[in-house]
């Protein structure tokens, strides 16, 4: 039998505490090696992991909710009332701050250029995007159905009721506010061209007659200290429009400038209402039109197709509303018009991810269209897929019923292999890169790359000029 030395043992001892001290800061509290995708189950379909981290959570006691990724950072939703951000492509925690109480739901956040808002409870709190420093904050008046919508210069929310509530954000200091584009400097002000009122109730959708309006370049200022924003915490009276049933998921800001801003959210009445805000004056926060469903119900926000910036009237600018009777709306954003309609003859409920020029779309019942974005027209479609993940140039990655993350060729739609999914529930819908975001309750985040792609694809819809609408149809 071998004897050592008490300073060869001191030795032993020392290295296995330095290694176990290695081990524990190179990973993420409460990751372990069966956590996590291994490379064997990865690299046979040119995958790996970019990263992983852990959410700021105890495990015994909180899970994640919700998420959203936004220009680059990964906002992270716990039970616990905690907000946090990652970088998205390298996986380090920017900053975590609690938002309200612990006891009161918290909903998903919506992001900004520079802000980032939450609602916890009845309180809607607007953060620093950069820091996670919480700026501003107000208690609605009413039950929040669901989380807010974030424009340049103001935060809306629905309440349970059917109102959409607007609230403006005043930047502290003006050079602040025109360096963030939420503001001009005086002297260079535009006058604002009037414009005709929008009727006071919902009315069928049509075009309003009103001549475009044009903004106003921003004009370049300080560069902004992203550690010093600001807003005033005057607490000034806020604007609502009331539409018809009530308000239960959460809404999309469609067009913004100096001038005006635009935003869309269903009822529970198989209703899509989209609503405009005079920015300049804010004396009219009034219904612009509204699309009503035949046999149906509109369970998710809608997708928005950008357009010129330029252009209140553009168009390009459409939006993609999917139903429970199986049909996805093809609608001209600024008036309403029905671009076209595609049926699947299946549920629908969730909502289409825009990538470039194909919209994809999948069913309850399980099945994944890939549509043409301009005209509607089916491309290919993909049996048994329940939720779209993200896509890359060649491929296009989604859930299947036994929760497989199923791989399939971008041009065909035909199956390329699977992975298992079922320890990982959260899979987040990423319409901006071509990256994978996968999660599990208990606070895990890995994101996952195809090995070709050391830096992401960002998806950016292209100016193509739509083919020409059809007449309105009955819907």
């Amino acid at each position: 039998m071998i004897q050592l030395s008490h300073e060869t043992k001191l030795g032993v001892h020392r290295g296995l505490i330095a290694s176990v001290l290695i081990l524990v800061l190179a990973s993420p509290v409460g990751a372990t090696a069966p956590d996590l995708l291994h490379p064997q189950q990865l690299s046979p379909y040119g995958l790996e992991v970019a990263w992983f981290n852990q959410v700021q959570l105890d495990p015994a006691v909180g899970r994640v909710t919700e998420w959203l990724l936004d220009r680059g950072t990964l906002f992270v939703v716990t039970d616990t009332a905690l907000l946090q951000a990652f970088d998205a492509e390298t996986g380090q925690s920017l900053w975590a701050t609690p938002v309200g109480r612990r006891d009161l739901l918290t909903l998903k956040p919506t992001a900004g250029e520079h802000l980032v808002a939450v609602v916890n409870g009845s309180t809607i709190y607007v953060l620093n995007r950069h820091t996670g420093v919480i700026l501003w904050k107000r208690q609605t008046e009413g039950a929040i159905g669901a989380g807010p919508a974030l424009s340049p210069t103001h935060v809306y929310v629905p309440l349970i009721r059917g109102k959409i509530e607007s609230y403006r954000l005043e930047w502290a200091d003006l050079d602040t506010a025109v360096a963030a584009g939420a503001a001009e400097k005086p002297q260079e002000q535009a006058p604002a061209t009037a414009a005709t009122p929008a009727p006071g109730t919902p009315a069928p959708a049509q075009a309003t007659g009103t001549p475009p309006v044009q903004p106003v370049t921003p004009v370049s200022s300080k560069p902004i200290a992203k550690e010093e924003l600001r807003l005033s915490t005057e607490q000034r009276p806020g604007h609502f429009v009331m539409s018809w049933g009530r308000a239960l998921v959460e809404p999309r800001l469609t067009f913004a400038d100096r001038n005006r801003e635009r935003l869309a959210w269903p009822t529970d009445q198989g209703l899509l209402f989209v609503g405009e805000l005079d920015v300049r004056s804010e004396l009219r926060f009034s219904v612009n039109y509204f699309l009503q469903i035949s046999g149906g119900d509109i369970v998710a926000p809608p997708c928005v197709r950008p357009g010129d910036p330029a252009n209140p009237m553009d168009p390009q600018r459409m939006l993609y509303v999917t139903a429970t009777n199986g049909f996805v709306y093809a609608l001209r954003e600024w008036d309403g018009k029905l671009l076209w309609r595609f049926s699947s003859g299946e549920p629908i409920n969730q909502s289409p991810a825009l990538i470039d020029n194909d919209l994809y779309v999948t069913t309850q019942t399980g099945g994944l269209y890939r549509l043409n974005a301009v005209s509607g027209d089916l491309v290919w479609f993909a049996r048994d897929l329940r939720r779209f993940v993200a896509a890359s140039d060649q491929r296009v990655y989604a859930v299947d019923g036994l929760n497989h993350l199923v791989i399939l060729d971008q041009q065909t739609g035909s199956r390329i292999g699977q992975l298992d999914l079922s320890r990982y529930p959260l899979r987040y819908m990423n319409s901006e890169t071509d990256r994978i975001y996968l999660a599990n309750e208990t606070g895990l985040i890995q994101c996952l790359r195809e090995t070709r792609l050391p830096k992401p694809i960002k998806h950016v819809v292209p100016m193509v000029i739509p083919a020409k609408p059809t007449d309105s149809q009955e819907v």
